[in-house]
């Protein structure tokens, strides 16, 4: 088909195909007669998942890295979401300032007040943002520091255990490579070094692998203070989401009690930020 029935397709103008062309996303085919651009379906579908993420205000390089499977979709609308988050909230303050603003007239208007009150929101923002991403990079500490999976078998001897770490490297799209075989094996995924141990639960055998040097995957700039605190989040997130579930739904004043002698005492002693400003 003809650059005129895709842009009828896909709704998306001659002028911005070619710029994708441009830009490397789409690579349509020449008729070797007279060398007209010919699109076939698949490029139809390559512009319209182009136009979803334009739409989401996707960067064009994120993109590109995508349809060139670079990094995959998850991993690159997770890190627009960040982004999105981020712009929200700087929106959020607008906002607030706007809507205090619409009764004012220029020749009354306090700047000196309002520029400090917009700095005030700004810090706040400020502190809330800087705790999420602590906890995120703890987060992505925890998920490459250990994880586990149950494999089709019960790995009841060396060669059974190598089988379920290649079929889980498979399908989960891992460089792994066995650098010490056995019941106790040693690998690696990206060149960083893990060990493995097969152990038994209810349904069957689950196999937990840990990387052998935690540590080199830390960020330096987080206290251990702040560390042990996520981590601690991080691996009874659901235990504290029940408890302010039921705090919330059936107004429980025990679990009030409960959540409030657990995560409140901790996260003020990890960021005693209380009358003071937030430091890293």
């Amino acid at each position: 088909m003809n650059i005129h029935e895709v842009e009828k397709r896909t709704g998306i103008s001659k002028q911005n195909i070619r710029f994708y062309e441009k830009e490397g996303l789409i690579q349509p085919a020449r008729a070797s007669l007279n060398h007209y651009r010919e699109y076939t379906q698949e490029d139809v579908r390559t512009l319209q998942v182009i136009k979803v993420l334009r739409k989401l205000d996707m960067p064009i390089s994120d993109i590109h890295r995508v349809l060139a499977e670079e990094i995959s979709l998850e991993q690159a609308t997770q890190k627009h979401l960040g982004v999105l988050r981020e712009k929200k909230e700087e929106l959020e303050t607008s906002i607030h300032v706007c809507m205090s603003l619409s009764h004012a007239n220029l020749q009354s208007l306090d700047v000196e007040e309002v520029l400090l009150r917009m700095e005030k929101e700004e810090k706040k923002g400020g502190i809330f943002t800087s705790i999420i991403d602590d906890y995120r990079k703890v987060k992505k500490e925890e998920e490459v520091k250990s994880f586990s999976f149950v494999p089709d078998s019960m790995v009841m001897n060396p060669e059974e255990f190598t089988e379920a770490l290649l079929t889980y490297a498979r399908e989960n799209d891992l460089n792994l490579v066995i650098t010490k075989p056995g019941m106790y094996p040693v690998f690696e995924i990206d060149q960083v070094e893990y060990t493995a141990e097969r152990t038994f639960q209810r349904f069957g055998a689950v196999v937990h692998c840990s990387m052998t040097h935690p540590e080199r995957v830390e960020d330096p700039n987080l206290s251990k203070r702040k560390r042990k605190f996520f981590s601690f989040l991080y691996k009874y997130m659901f235990a504290f989401f029940l408890i302010a579930y039921f705090a919330i739904t059936r107004r429980s004043i025990g679990a009030v009690i409960l959540l409030s002698i657990t995560a409140i005492p901790v996260f003020i002693w990890t960021y005693g930020f209380i009358g003071k400003p937030y430091k890293k």
